[in-house]
């Protein structure tokens, strides 16, 4: 597996910051691949240090499988679980449970761990995370402490602090957007006449008052205007809505179905059987719209997602980005085969978007952020002295806000500029076959990916070695170049991405020409001198042309013929 450049920026940043410090926290968004980067960080912890034993720390059945999987693609170690009745420590990665490790009698066989990496971890002020923070420095006063997070702001006001003394590296979310790795949000802000009512409502426990906010926004006019401005901007979206109270969300979902719109409630006490068949009917499309109460926030990931319903003000920015994150995802067209889905429309009933600004322009982005030589890229928070990212512009540990004229803002889709720089981004390199930018190719040793488009829409196609053609991603161009990339970067070593080998700009070989011809292909380019490169490209499409075009130009063929 090959990093994307901002993972092996955060795995250095990571690795620099647990050797100053012996702990730091790198926020990711979603979509970044943050479980990735942990892998990518003990498989380099785990090659400098030969005697390196790891805990990772994540607190659902669901992640610890999917930790291990990811973790173990990456990394490669022997790997073991400890959950429930599962109390194995032979791994030299272990992945436990957290409501498990909690029990002090759980820990009595874990012994000394190098390095104790903590998912999720704006849960860590927790008292059950903070007992195995402790007994794990107790055992090792030296193991190095790793957190990871998309959203490290508490809404709680228990700070991190105690836990981590520095930041290493911050991504925006806008950054996956304009890298084509998630779709972008448009954004509406739509005044159903509470407004006034919703500015009165106030704060307790660190948050907004629900049961207040619920009062205004809970009432039969307003959840009919919500459905009625639904109608008119997304239709024809699956939908998640998240509401103030269980009873508001139950009365939203009432509203929809009193408007023949399939729709159903998910809540905390859901058995998680019910849960499960409830989103599986969403996947499928017999729901169309899901409305709930702060439910599906966190470990909920549905691609076809293509609206989100803000219909409860929130207080705190992370809340705000992790509910439209649930949007954000790109589709795969073989899993959902018939849904596009090019962005995620957000309807916002309650200011939220006003309050915390639009995530496609993310603020901590300022004029500022880049170090000048010499200059560290970090500076110390004045409020609780943590260490944090240069460009931060509110601190994720007390709330700082560093005062400071932004960057102007520039539109996001400056999609010419993007594809360039993706495709100068890639480390591979991408064989235009028409010249035209509309058919492109890309091969390693393992596997290859191809990015074409059928007049209206982008796709991307990829094949490993031996497995079947996919179709991959389906789009706007930076998109599904961003997903042929990603297929690659999972199937291929640095060895075999490298552009600058020189066998790349060889002419191709007699045999390369002899198969091309058996494959029907009369290109004129072969006449010019193709080269090595090029021939493998050409011949990986032309086994494969019936294969592509059923998915590309599945109503008939189209220029990549």
């Amino acid at each position: 597996m090959i990093p994307r450049d901002y993972q092996r920026a955060a795995v250095a940043a990571a690795r620099a910051k647990t050797n100053a410090h012996g702990n730091t926290l790198v926020a990711l968004p979603v979509g970044a691949g943050k479980t990735a980067v942990a892998g990518f960080y003990i498989s380099e912890e785990a090659a400098a240090h030969r005697d390196s034993r790891f805990l990772v720390l994540q607190h659902t059945d669901e992640l610890i499988e999917q930790n291990r999987a990811t973790i173990g693609t990456v990394a490669g170690l022997p790997a073991s679980i400890v959950k429930a009745e599962r109390d194995d420590w032979s791994g030299q990665v272990v992945f436990g449970s957290v409501q498990t490790l909690a029990r002090a009698g759980r820990r009595a066989r874990m012994g000394a761990v190098s390095h104790l990496v903590v998912d999720e971890c704006h849960r860590a002020a927790a008292e059950s995370y903070q007992a195995i923070i402790d007994h794990a420095r107790a055992a090792n006063p030296s193991v190095k402490l790793l957190g990871l997070s998309a959203t490290p702001e508490r809404g709680d006001g228990r700070s991190l602090r105690r836990t981590f003394s520095n930041i290493a590296f911050h991504l925006p979310i806008s950054a996956l957007i304009a890298q084509g790795i998630l779709v972008p949000p448009r954004t509406f802000t739509l005044d159903v006449g509470i407004s006034d009512d919703l500015d009165q409502v106030g704060a307790a426990a660190g948050d907004f008052d629900m049961d207040a906010a619920a009062r205004v926004l809970n009432r039969p006019v307003v959840n009919e205007a919500v459905v009625e401005h639904w109608r008119e901007r997304a239709a024809d979206r699956r939908t998640i809505a998240f509401c103030a109270t269980v009873a508001h969300a139950e009365a939203v979902a009432a509203a929809f179905r009193a408007a023949g719109i399939t729709a159903a409630t998910i809540t905390g006490e859901m058995p998680t059987k019910e849960r499960a068949a409830l989103l599986a009917r969403f996947d499928r499309g017999e729901v169309q719209v899901i409305t709930n109460c702060m439910v599906l926030t966190e470990g909920f990931d549905s691609q076809p997602v293509g609206c989100i319903a803000i219909l409860r003000p929130m207080l705190h920015r992370g809340t705000f980005v992790q509910a439209i994150g649930r949007g954000l995802r790109k589709v795969d067209p073989e899993r959902f085969p018939g849904v596009l889905k090019t962005d995620c429309i957000v309807l916002d009933f309650a200011g939220a978007a006003q309050r915390h600004g639009s995530i496609e322009h993310d603020g901590t982005l300022a004029e500022d952020e880049d170090p000048a030589p010499g200059q560290s890229p970090y500076k110390t928070c004045p409020g609780c002295d943590a260490e944090v990212p240069i460009g931060t512009m509110v601190c994720s540990f007390c709330g700082h806000v560093w005062e400071r004229k932004l960057r102007e803002k520039r539109p996001l889709q400056c999609f010419g500029l993007t594809e360039i720089d993706l495709l100068e981004r890639s480390p591979f390199r991408w064989w235009d076959m028409h010249g035209d930018g509309h058919a492109m190719i890309a091969s390693g040793f393992d596997a290859w990916a191809g990015v074409f488009f059928d007049g209206e829409h982008w796709h991307a196609v990829g094949k490993l070695r031996q497995g079947r053609l996919r179709h991959l991603s389906l789009g706007d161009r930076a998109q599904v170049l961003a997903g042929a990339d990603d297929f690659l970067r999972q199937a291929e070593t640095g060895i075999a991405a490298s552009k600058s080998r020189m066998w790349l700009n060889h002419p191709a070989t007699p045999r390369q020409r002899e198969l091309l011809l058996r494959a029907g292909d009369a290109d004129p380019v072969l006449d010019f001198g193709i080269s090595k490169y090029a021939a493998n490209c050409r011949l990986n499409f032309l086994w494969h042309r019936p294969q592509v075009l059923a998915a590309v130009f599945p109503g008939g063929l189209g220029r990549a013929a």
